[in-house]
């Protein structure tokens, strides 16, 4: 059993040497080297999650399964891994954005809220992505729970205006698409 968690930890400091890589890619602006070592960390974080899972499941169905097969992690572990996870998950969405493919941005961001659905900076690059994809409704879902968050941002204060703008303006289009509709 020991044996197992030493590998674990391997993979978790592996996962985090990606991270940093991918980190420093980020910073002198090698967006494609970069997107391939937070992967190559998500991978690996995604292998201990497996390994964790397996040795749960085969305990679930077998009491005889040999107890060296069986591997749980213990919580602030596995709080560690999902924190990687989700920085990982949160670096990419922020790569996308820059590159403006805001689907991907979109659901990376998703992927980084479902660990921690109020982190400020999953919210605001969900919120980004969702205006740019016309997703005016979760915008402002999004942007209404980070001004909750934190009230004092003059950024989330600034990003709920643009976003009262873009709904004006779609209303607009679509009273005059409807009222083209009708004189016709």
């Amino acid at each position: 059993m020991e044996q197992k968690f030493e590998n674990v930890e391997v993979l978790y400091e592996r996962a985090v040497s990606y991270k940093q890589e991918g980190n420093q890619f980020f910073k002198s602006k090698d967006l494609n080297k970069a997107k391939k070592k937070y992967h190559c960390a998500l991978l690996q974080t995604r292998a201990i999650s497996s390994r964790d899972t397996v040795g749960r499941s085969m305990s679930f169905f077998s009491s005889s399964v040999n107890s060296d097969l069986k591997y749980t992690a213990p919580a602030d572990f596995k709080d560690k891994v999902e924190s990687l996870e989700a920085d990982c998950n949160k670096n990419l969405a922020l790569i996308f954005i820059v590159e403006e493919n805001w689907v991907k941005g979109l659901d990376y961001s998703q992927k980084a809220l479902d660990f921690n659905e109020e982190d400020e900076k999953s919210l605001y690059r969900f919120h980004t992505c969702c205006m740019n994809l016309g997703m005016v409704d979760e915008a402002n879902v999004a942007i209404e729970k980070l001004i909750l968050i934190n009230s004092s941002s003059a950024l989330y204060r600034k990003a709920k205006q643009t976003l009262q703008v873009l709904v004006k303006k779609q209303s607009v289009r679509e009273q005059k698409l409807y009222q083209n509709m009708f004189k016709g």
